[in-house]
């Protein structure tokens, strides 16, 4: 999973069929390692067609902003370069969402 800052975020979204970011800050001792391993384990089964990064939201407010990232943790799902939904919470399924973006392609 690649660490995103605000000036490579457009094209890093755009370059693959879809994307997952996840929004975080690093006091989210409880719930950020959840988040990570379940993209992690999304990104063995599909690389091939998405990007996975992740932003933290104290060092990059503005970006966090323009989403808008309203709670931590979250995960922002993109298609073609375009947001599809944010979702709050660790308790998604982030694989499932994304088999979903790309099924409906």
């Amino acid at each position: 999973m690649r660490f995103l800052t605000g000036g490579e975020f457009e094209s890093f979204v755009a370059a693959k069929p879809a994307a997952a970011i996840h929004f975080d800050a690093a006091w989210d001792n409880s719930y950020r390692p959840v988040v990570r391993r379940k993209m992690e384990n999304a990104k063995e089964n599909l690389d091939e067609q998405v990007n996975f990064g992740e932003v933290d939201c104290d060092c990059d407010p503005e970006l966090a902003k323009s989403i808008p990232i309203l709670n931590v943790p979250s995960v922002a799902y993109y298609r073609n370069g375009k947001l599809i939904r944010v979702l709050v919470g660790a308790e998604q399924n982030v694989q499932i969402h994304l088999e979903r973006i790309l099924r409906d392609a």
